[in-house]
């Protein structure tokens, strides 16, 4: 079975190339952010970024692997939760031929891609139980066993993991492992969502525009500037970027108005807690994400892992 588009990929990407940019901006927030980015690039110590949907988690592994001394080799970023659970052991691991039926070729997994450089894991929360004891040895030892194969592969990488669920409650609930947990979070990294950046807003959305209009659109009206900086931007840069690039197609002159940004009908309330979460509003999550667990999961602000639990407790009708 072949795992079907980005599940993961392989490059170096310029950092001024990439669409998300929650670095811009000067509120003390992001200026802490920019500190710990280039201390945490000084060392090889584990990373556990953590934060809400959109917040620029993936950016922020890519700035310390850029900045550190493993810059000029690959950064390999997987996506935990892309990844049917049936194949990430081959997928991070590799695997022998034969090892499995389909196993038709000897496959090198994403650990020993990322040799030399920096492998970035993110949504760890959605990672099989299963598979969080693998990894954690891989951590402790920096080796690995291919799926079906005897042979120790040491590998070198420095290991980033990435989390928009808070890790720590996934522990406490049982839904992730509290050692793998502490040995990921040697280095701590939370992202501040945008409603706590203030002005930024403001700045991120004068970038966008320049990004994204080609000269159509020069600037934003009073009006708009004042909508935006009251939206509560549950989505984050990326929803601030989208709203944007809608609002360059609607525009009808060479200034941004707020009929053209499409919030009003766009509002929506912060995610619940696990211990909030309404039985009803879970399974419209799941209905309006068509049985996406990994996508409900996101809608709903919990790991997957933390779903499927909560659909076996109240024995749902999944």
């Amino acid at each position: 079975m072949k795992v079907q588009k980005c599940k993961a990929t392989l490059h170096r990407r310029s950092l001024d190339a990439d669409p998300l940019l929650p670095l811009i901006g000067n509120s003390t927030c992001i200026s802490e952010l920019r500190n710990k980015l280039k201390k945490y690039a000084q060392c090889d110590a584990e990373v556990l970024i953590q934060g809400e949907t959109g917040v620029g988690k993936g950016m922020c592994a890519r700035i310390i692997h850029e900045l550190s001394s493993r810059h000029i080799y690959p950064f390999v970023e997987v996506n935990c939760g892309a990844i049917p659970s049936g194949l990430i052991a081959s997928e991070l691991f590799g695997h022998e031929k034969g090892a499995f039926t389909g196993a038709i070729s000897d496959r090198i997994g994403f650990i020993q891609k990322a040799n030399k450089g920096t492998l970035f894991l993110d949504e760890i929360g959605d990672m099989p139980p299963d598979l969080q004891i693998h990894l954690l040895h891989f951590l402790e030892s920096k080796q690995i066993h291919k799926v079906g194969a005897d042979k120790i592969i040491d590998v070198d990488c420095r290991v980033i993991a990435a989390s928009h669920v808070d890790l720590k409650s996934e522990v406490i609930q049982g839904g992730f492992r509290e050692d793998l947990f502490y040995r990921l979070n040697i280095l701590p990294l939370t992202i501040p969502p945008l409603r706590k950046r203030g002005e930024d807003t403001l700045m991120l959305s004068e970038r966008f525009l320049e990004e994204l209009s080609n000269g159509k659109v020069q600037s934003m009206s009073p009006e708009v500037k004042k909508k935006l900086l009251k939206h509560k931007w549950p989505g984050n840069v990326r929803e601030l970027r989208n709203v944007i690039q809608r609002a360059i197609v609607m525009c009808e002159d060479n200034t941004l108005h707020i009929a053209d940004l499409g919030l009003d009908n766009n509002e929506r309330q912060l995610l619940p807690s696990v211990e909030q979460i309404d039985l009803d509003y879970l399974l419209k999550a799941i209905e309006d994400n068509k049985h996406n667990m990994s996508a409900a999961s996101r809608n709903l602000g919990i790991s997957r892992t933390t779903l499927y639990r909560l659909i076996k407790k109240y024995n749902l009708p999944i």
